[in-house]
């Protein structure tokens, strides 16, 4: 251990400094014969580590990295020997010279404080002259230092070639700091697949559904060896995506990881497997917490993208207002329905309230509800369904909408219960086989056998329906299926001939005619939501075609045969004729041809609705001697509410005047004003009985125009009633009131009455003779519409552009140009693939 030097010369703080001084003037010495002989060790590993964390081995073929990690071993071991080699240890006497030698002293003043005179201390002139020798030394000791280290560096290394290490080790650090464990295994462990890395081509198509309307993304990996995800952020990839990776020539086991799960890539060509690899997958429901999509060699990541799968939700839909019943068997439905990417289905399911199933069918009816805009991810509509048809007609039913999207998921809606609108038929035949077709829903043969007598009564009777022989004979054979037919079906079967059965006692062949026309409104709807194919498309509209004609001739027969008007022609009625019809027709074939499903699929639905309001327009329709009788019984039923008025005040006033006579205290006037009373509430009671009467009248007339009689007429006798037995008993009060609630009701029917006879006249859809051009008012189109243009035919229902004339004949050429294209074999496969798949989209 050293010590402080000491001396004569030497005080306690001067030793102190020197030890140390001395002690870092060897500390110099030690680190300029060490640094050089360390550094080239320091650069070696330095060099190492810079290339690890650029992962620059990696990309080197196996052998070769085998051979630079051989290289660094030996370089190693060369610096290891070359480090403990040297001497590193410095004297006192060094350490003192480097001391003055860095202070710039002369004499050497440390070895002169520490001196003896050579003869002793001799005379004083000797030692005088020596303590002025010590003293000017001692004076030096304040300008002492030690400089700093100097190993020499820049005489061995002129180029400064020991900077690019720190360098490298720098740029290292920044690139691969996050991923630095990874790097260094690769580094360290070379792989007979980190080889194939340099310059591989990989590409990844992520193609959403079409449904989402999401661009399809192509993610590109350049330089494909292991690299840092990217910080941008992340990628939407919906649930659905298809996933199509393909990646050049390479050798080992490659895969693609969507978050943990793990798809193989395949051989693009069996007979060359390392020629080329593709991979296809699909993002389902359980890749919902994926946050990676990589590509795997070996055991080296080549690729990766930060990824985020957005889910599917299943669509909501709801009533936005109750289901009403619009008459003649019409339901009319209010909804909303929504979807993140876009709504494909919306059906109304029908059970009855008892849990029976539809005889011969399913535990529900289910009805399409066409939407506001197909594809669309919000929407709001109604509809009107005729129900008159269906065996639960009349029946009390649970009613429930159900939304789908283009994934098949579904939402439904809260249940609704209320009683399915039905058809009233005024025919008293008619009437009695849709009664004993509604018992044929009940389960169980009980029902059967008291439907089957019913029909028995009906059939004994064949005046009744003028000796109609198909009648005759459809209720003898359902009746005969009903006592022997055991089959399943034979129940439905029964109901659809009684249907037909009393459709035609009521309104004849035209019943036929409509239902003909809707089956095949419904079917070519049907295939053009399916995609079906050109030849079918054009098949059907065909057969729509024959069944417009069926039906407009039916529907001027029955018009002309029971003397019936359709609502008049007014600006605001709308008026069609039959080459209208015919021309948009000709107009939807046309785009079907051309490949625009969508505009032809909207001008259908403008055609249907077209035929829908004529349909309705008929029904509405009124013999013009029902229409006589209608306006004689409303002012009718407005007479005796004026009758009962009258009679309401009569009886107040009556009231009035009894009470007075007792309140004055009159003995014997009282007792005349009571039997006058008496006689007065009696006559009262007796005009009271006769408004009943002609009430009764009434009631029976309108049941039998109406095929049925309003409840509140009903009501309205029964408060009568209340009211001429209170007039006979002398009890006023009573009286008064129950003529006021009779006067309510009969001006409750009135009002009814009215609307009902107001929705039968004008607002309807007529149909008229061709009508030259130039003859409709103003700018309306021959359905009564006002057109954009100002010219006749121009439809356009604003959500879809209906292409033009010769728009129509240049996509029917490039069409026609496509499939002669799609013909030619000696065309390259995928560009016969990508001309089919232009065919089937358009």
């Amino acid at each position: 251990m050293s010590v402080p030097p000491t001396g004569p010369g030497l005080g306690p703080g001067t030793g102190a400094r020197l030890f140390v001084l001395t002690a870092l003037a060897r500390l110099s010495l030690v680190w300029e014969h060490l640094w050089p002989r360390l550094l080239p060790l320091l650069a070696t590993v330095g060099l190492f580590v810079a290339l690890a964390l650029l992962d620059l081995l990696p990309m080197l073929s196996f052998w070769l990295h085998v051979l630079v990690l051989l290289g660094f071993v030996a370089a190693l071991g060369w610096c290891f020997r070359y480090l403990l080699r040297g001497r590193y240890g410095a004297s006192r006497d060094a350490a003192r010279h480097r001391i003055e030698r860095d202070s710039h002293v002369e004499h050497r003043p440390l070895t002169a404080l520490e001196d003896q005179p050579l003869g002793g201390e001799g005379g004083p002139a000797e030692r005088a002259l020596w303590a002025a020798h010590v003293a000017r030394m001692r004076e030096m000791i304040g300008r002492l230092r030690v400089g700093v280290p100097s190993p020499g560096m820049a005489r061995r290394d002129p180029m400064a070639l020991r900077a690019i290490v720190p360098l490298l080790l720098v740029i290292g650090v920044a690139a691969g700091a996050r991923d630095a464990g990874a790097r260094f295994e690769r580094a360290l462990l070379p792989s007979p697949t980190s080889e194939q890395a340099a310059g591989l081509a990989l590409d990844i198509w992520v193609t959403p559904p079409a449904y989402t309307r999401v661009a399809p993304i192509l993610l590109q990996g350049q330089d494909v060896h292991e690299q840092p995800i990217p910080e941008a952020g992340p990628i939407a990839v919906p649930v659905g995506s298809k996933l199509l990776a393909q990646m050049g020539r390479t050798e080992g086991e490659a895969r693609l990881m969507i978050g943990k799960r793990t798809v193989p890539f395949a051989a693009l060509d069996q007979d060359q497997p390392t020629d080329g690899r593709r991979v296809e997958a699909e993002v389902s429901g359980p890749d919902l917490s994926a946050k990676t999509l990589e590509v795997l060699l070996g055991e080296n990541r080549l690729a990766a993208w930060p990824i985020t799968v957005v889910p599917d939700n299943p669509p909501t839909v709801k009533f936005s207002a109750p289901p009403q019943d619009r008459g003649r068997g019409q339901l009319g439905v209010q909804y909303e329905a929504k979807d993140d990417y876009g709504l494909n289905r919306l059906k109304l399911v029908v059970r009855h309230e008892q849990g029976w199933p539809v005889p011969g069918g399913e535990a529900e009816a289910v009805t399409r509800l066409p939407l506001p805009s197909p594809g669309s991810a919000e929407g709001k509509g109604r509809s009107t369904r005729d129900f008159s048809d269906h065996p639960w007609a009349g029946e009390r039913v649970k009613m429930t909408l159900v939304a789908s999207d283009a994934a098949g998921q579904e939402g439904k809606s809260e249940e609704v219960t209320m009683q399915l609108p039905a058809r009233t038929f005024k025919h008293p035949i008619a009437r009695a086989l849709i009664a004993a077709r509604k018992k044929l829903n009940r389960p169980g043969p009980e029902a059967i056998a008291e439907a089957a007598g019913d029909l028995q009564v009906i059939g004994q009777q064949p005046r009744r329906f003028f000796d109609d022989t198909i009648v005759f004979l459809a209720i003898s054979v359902t009746h005969a299926r009903l006592r022997h037919d055991q089959e399943p079906d034979a129940r439905a079967e029964v109901q659809r001939i009684l249907w037909e059965t009393a459709l035609r006692l009521e309104d004849g062949e035209f019943a036929i005619a409509d239902r003909d026309l809707r089956d095949i409104q419904e079917r070519l709807e049907q295939a053009l939501r399916d995609g079906a194919s050109d030849q079918e498309l054009e098949r059907l509209m065909d057969e729509l075609q024959r069944a417009m004609q069926k039906y407009m001739q039916a529907l001027a027969e029955h018009l002309k045969r029971h003397g019936m008007t359709a609502p008049p022609n007014d600006p605001n009625s709308q008026m069609m004729e039959t080459e209208d019809l015919q021309r948009m027709l000709d107009r939807a074939r046309q785009l079907s041809q051309a490949g625009a499903r969508e505009a032809a699929r909207q001008m259908l639905s403008q055609l249907n609705q077209m035929l829908n309001q004529l349909r309705n327009g008929a029904r509405l329709a009124n013999p013009r001697n029902n229409m006589n009788r209608g306006r004689q019984m409303l002012r009718g039923l407005r007479d005796l509410s004026r009758r009962q008025q009258r009679l309401l005040d009569r009886t107040f006033r009556q009231n009035q005047q009894g009470q007075r006579p007792g309140q004055q205290g009159q003995q014997r006037q009282g007792q005349q004003g009571q039997r006058g009373q008496q006689q007065g509430m009696q006559g009262l009671a007796q005009n009271q009985q006769q408004l009943r009467r002609d009430l009764g009248r009434m009631m029976l007339q309108m049941d039998e125009m109406m095929g049925g009689i309003p409840q509140s007429l009903g009501r309205a006798e029964r408060a009568m009633k209340g009211a001429a037995e209170a007039l006979r008993q002398g009890n006023g009060e009573r009286a008064a009131r129950d003529q006021a609630e009779a006067l309510s009701q009969l001006r409750s029917a009135a009002d009814q009455m009215a609307e009902q006879m107001a929705r039968q006249q004008p607002g309807g859809v007529g149909l008229g003779p061709t009508q030259q051009q130039g003859q409709m008012p103003g700018n309306r189109d021959p359905f009564g519409r006002r057109t954009r243009e100002g010219q006749r035919g121009n439809i356009d229902g604003g959500d879809v552009k209906i292409p033009s004339e010769r728009e129509l004949l240049r996509a029917r050429e490039i069409m026609q140009e496509l499939r002669r294209r799609s013909g030619e074999q000696f065309r390259p496969r995928p560009e016969r693939e990508y001309i089919d798949r232009l065919i089937r989209r358009f």
